[in-house]
């Protein structure tokens, strides 16, 4: 794609779909665990680079091109009218066209008005990506994430009731060393009460980059072991009580699993227990270390 200005990230459901960029750099761009956007503010793209890209798309597009993913830290920062423009080139040059994913902030949505969220789910809208991370406000303030535990809640009812489903990330280990169990736990209860239909696990892997590396070096934070975080997800799993799909799939993750809430339930915790006491620490560690260049 012509107009992919850095390396995009998208949830597994969207790995086939066509990406069109429409923005760059976040709107927030503080995290403590994050150097995709440092530096580089929000901005729009130009719509004469979106219809550009859609001409691209479009040349091999097919009747089942029926999603498109937008990409930039958070398209969906931009306002309503930009993105109907945006939704009306693609559905002009794709017809089959009829759905809309991306990143988003959950204020983002805060500065959405009902209407406005009822206009993208009509539009198409649909299953959005969070970054909520943690549920547990200490964790998020340290971070600097740039939301609370009451956002995230708050939010998402709002999105419920516009009919906009939505994933949320959860990232073990982000509350550090001693502090998993504690931040699953008020995690779960957080993220219950929001009832994402999928919540994808990721284990933090700090990386020299970030700016979390000061705070390691300095001694205000220290990553927990691979077992640790490990038993966090476990303790997290354990504890919510939602219908959701967990994805425990990515490379950063030790155990790796999926299953739908409230049913498998008992078959992820029992699949937990049998191989948290085999994870080797240091061939777990140097995995992490060699896939994502970390620093620990």
């Amino acid at each position: 794609m012509a107009h992919i200005t850095r390396p995009q990230h998208r949830p597994p459901r969207d790995m086939h779909c066509p990406m069109l960029q429409v923005s760059d750099g976040c709107t927030h761009g503080k995290c403590r665990f994050c150097d995709i956007y440092t530096g580089i503010p929000f901005r729009p793209s130009p719509m004469s680079e979106i219809v550009e890209d859609i001409d691209e798309i479009a040349r091999t597009a097919t009747a089942l091109t029926k999603r498109i993913y937008l990409t930039g830290g958070n398209p969906f920062a931009l306002p309503n009218e930009r993105l109907v423009e945006i939704f009306d080139a693609v559905e002009e040059r794709i017809p089959t066209v009829n759905s809309y994913g991306g990143f988003c902030r959950i204020m983002d949505i805060a500065r959405k008005t009902d209407a406005e969220l009822a206009g993208l789910a009509a539009r198409g809208v649909n299953d959005l990506a969070f970054g909520a991370e943690s549920g547990w406000d200490e964790v998020l303030t340290f971070m600097e994430k740039g939301q609370t535990a009451a956002d995230l809640i708050e939010q998402s009812a709002r999105l419920h009731e516009a009919g906009i489903d939505f994933t949320f990330f959860y990232l073990a280990g982000l509350a550090g060393a001693g502090k998993g169990e504690q931040n699953a736990i008020i995690s779960a209860e957080v993220f219950s009460k929001a009832a994402p239909r999928t919540i994808l696990i990721v284990t933090l892997t700090p990386a020299a980059t970030w700016p979390l590396a000061e705070d390691i070096a300095a001694g205000r934070w220290e990553p927990a072991t691979e077992v640790e975080a490990a038993c966090e997800i476990r303790t997290f799993i354990e504890h919510l009580d939602c219908p959701s799909r967990i994805v425990c799939s990515h490379d950063s993750d030790v155990i790796r699993f999926d299953g739908l809430l409230p049913g498998d339930k008992e078959n992820m915790l029992a699949l937990m227990d049998h191989r948290i006491p085999k994870i080797n620490e240091r061939a777990a560690r140097m995995m992490r270390e060699m896939i994502h260049k970390a620093t620990f």
